[in-house]
């Protein structure tokens, strides 16, 4: 049975913009619709980490209070 990937968090080296991903299929984690490229200054050095639990609780209420307006 396959895995889901972990959750991460993508940061901008030159801006401190960062963003939280938690992909359910190993589809989702290399969709074209991530970013590879900051979406505030436009910058290609975007770096990838492990995401925090504090980041995952904190993209999983965001997408919870999105789903119930």
């Amino acid at each position: 049975m396959p895995v889901s990937p972990r959750p991460f968090t993508l940061v901008c080296a030159c801006c401190s913009w960062k963003e939280t991903i938690l992909p359910h299929s190993h589809l989702a984690a290399l969709s074209p619709d991530t970013c590879f490229c900051c979406p505030e200054c436009r910058s290609p050095s975007l770096e990838r980490r492990e995401a925090s639990r504090q980041e995952i609780l904190r993209t999983r209420l965001d997408e919870f209070f999105i789903l119930n307006k």
